[in-house]
């Protein structure tokens, strides 16, 4: 072969090595970039995450049974507002967070890690940095040395403030009426067990009301369900302003109420709280541009004067309450006691 053709043929192979080695550093570029790309975002998702999650870890280093330094996580200021700096700077401050009920049980829960080498996971609430109520689960862990001495313990505050507020939310709708916003029977009878315990301990009185709304079918009759609802909600505004903030009126369901007065003190309070139920039903009611006129039977049985039974005081309520219905309603009128089993000798 001619040494030009040799030399010709050596060059082509040296640029096509130069070009493989090229498209392979060009691929390889390629990887670095999209590696690098895959990174960003992973660690952008990784950042998000980290701003989205509510708990964040502590230590309390431990020595001879006492705890002498606490290091906060970085997310603790997503939890509380407050820096790790601000809790290394001020070594009481998530002491002073915790609200002065709850503090007994946080101080109980450290005693018993420190003492006993373990304790049971806490939920309790704090004050955030901008004055907002939180509530946090801490579940510590503790360490302990060869010799099972407690050197320090590692915890996780969980923000369990949703939970928290749910939890509360379903509790009042099970214990209050949907329409008005009243408590219901649960939550009466609970409230009137209260007051009648108070009122032994105290020689007091309780008072229970049972009132009735008087024509009130015909409201759903001529206007509808949507007036008659109204109606209902405007009746519970008024029943609650004749009473004290200690006070409770309660729905028991269709346009049937029941109010509560503990510490009632002479019977003719009650009587006159009475009385002030049915005059506040006498001004006309103006909803859903419908003017309503109504007028309330109202029935009153008194612990101890009545019954010493508290399940007994609703009930004889209502039954002073239909004595008043049959007598032309728009009144009010005292229980009468029941009467005594057969065969027993009266005083």
């Amino acid at each position: 072969m001619p040494r030009d053709a040799s030399d010709h043929q050596s060059r082509d192979a040296k640029i096509e090595a130069l070009r493989r080695q090229v498209a392979e550093l060009e691929a390889g570029r390629e990887e670095c970039r999209l590696a690098e790309e895959a990174l960003r975002q992973s660690e952008e998702r990784y950042r998000r995450l980290l701003e989205s999650v509510t708990d964040y870890v502590y230590t309390v280093t431990v020595r001879d049974g006492r705890a002498v330094s606490t290091v906060h996580g970085p997310n603790c200021l997503a939890v509380t507002g407050y820096a790790a700096e601000d809790y290394r700077d001020n070594p009481l401050l998530w002491l002073s967070m915790v609200p002065e009920q709850d503090r007994p049980a946080v101080l109980e829960q450290a005693e018993r890690l420190l003492t006993a080498g373990e304790a049971p996971p806490l939920e309790h609430r704090i004050v955030h940095k901008d004055g907002s109520i939180r509530y946090v689960r801490n579940t510590p862990v503790v360490r302990r040395d060869a010799s099972g001495a407690v050197v320090a313990y590692d915890g996780i505050i969980n923000d369990i403030t949703e939970r928290k507020l749910a939890e509360a939310e379903i509790t009042r709708l099970s214990l209050h009426d949907g329409l008005t916003g009243l408590p219901n029977r649960l939550l009466f009878m609970d409230r009137l067990r209260q007051a009648v315990a108070r009122a032994e301990r105290n020689h007091d009185k309780v008072a229970v009301f049972f009132i009735d709304l008087d024509y009130f079918k015909t409201i759903n009759d001529d206007y509808g369900h949507a007036v008659g609802d109204a109606v209902l909600a405007a009746v519970a505004e008024r029943l609650s302003a004749c009473l004290r903030h200690s006070d409770t009126v309660a729905r028991f369901g269709g346009d049937e109420f029941v109010a509560l007065t503990p510490d009632i003190g002479a019977t003719r309070n009650a009587e006159g709280i009475a009385a002030k139920f049915v005059a506040a039903m006498a001004a006309p009611f103006a909803v859903l541009g419908h003017t309503c006129q109504l007028g309330v039977s109202v029935g009153v049985a008194l612990y101890p004067d009545h019954t010493t039974q508290v399940d007994t005081l609703p009930s004889l309520a209502d039954a002073a309450m239909y004595r008043v219905k049959k007598a032309g309603r728009n009144g009010w009128r005292l229980a009468e006691p029941p009467l005594p089993p057969p065969g027993t000798t009266l005083p």
